[in-house]
């Protein structure tokens, strides 16, 4: 036979129930408010390898045009994979580097360095990448290296996987706002230029950020910022299409 439950008894639950719902209102919450300002991060506190310490650099030791021509002779370990001119090699799963943001390959060439890229066991042309970051010694080389990608022509690969670009437009319209209208990119926003990077490897970045083999890492703000996104995309043929949309962007100008 069924006894009432004792009210003495049932306060306690209802006051753990209690503390539950305002632990998780307040879990959810903070993380909501933690999307929202990461974007902002770089704003009002910077990469911690910004355009003024670039500028302090110029200053230092010569102007752009001497430290491109530094960086001449350390890319020649780079030009193996990403080629001479800058334009990359799906042979060597290298993707192009002219025509990209210098502030977005600096903290490429970190993320590597400090292992936030390239670690993962599923990353495996990123973990080929890593030992060639680390041949750069410090911020000096690093900006020598990116001011003469810098010099060089944009490319304009040519389309290599079959996409819708109707539906790839419409699907970047999430993409946008920090991506730009033109996937030119947004420093603030934390969002590189896409114009200019082959199809198959924003592919295959789509699929690593979807899977978690990037921007998993925990200090890796800025790829935990894509990774959410990535996963709204609902298959390889989705990525595809985008890719075919943001080819076509390139390949109008």
């Amino acid at each position: 036979m069924n006894q009432p439950k004792d009210p003495q008894n049932r306060a306690p639950d209802e006051s753990l129930c209690s503390v539950l719902f305002s632990f998780n209102f307040l879990f959810f919450t903070c993380l909501l408010v933690g999307m929202l300002v990461l974007p902002l991060k770089s704003l009002f506190t910077g990469s911690g390898h910004d355009d003024a310490e670039t500028e302090a650099v110029h200053v230092a030791d010569g102007g752009t045009d001497e430290i491109a021509s530094r960086g001449k002779a350390a890319y020649m370990i780079c030009s193996s994979c990403h080629g001479p001119e800058g334009e990359g090699s799906q042979a060597m799963n290298a993707p192009a580097l002219a025509g990209q943001e210098g502030w977005y390959l600096k903290r490429q060439i970190h993320k590597f360095k400090d292992g936030q890229r390239g670690t993962h066991a599923e990353d495996i042309y990123g973990m080929q990448m890593r030992p060639m970051a680390m041949t750069l010694a410090n911020d000096a080389k690093i900006d020598e290296v990116v001011a003469y990608i810098a010099s060089l022509p944009a490319p304009h690969p040519e389309a290599t996987l079959e996409g819708d670009v109707a539906k790839g437009k419409a699907a970047y319209i999430l993409c946008q706002a920090c991506h730009g209208t033109d996937a030119e990119g947004n420093k603030t926003m934390n969002g590189p230029g896409l114009k200019g990077l082959p199809d198959w490897y924003i592919v295959r970045q789509l699929k690593h950020f979807k899977v978690g083999v990037r921007g998993a890492h925990p200090k890796d703000l800025e790829g935990m910022q894509m990774a959410p996104m990535s996963k709204t995309i609902a298959d390889e043929q989705a990525m595809k299409d985008l890719a075919a949309y943001i080819h076509s962007l390139g390949a109008a100008k």
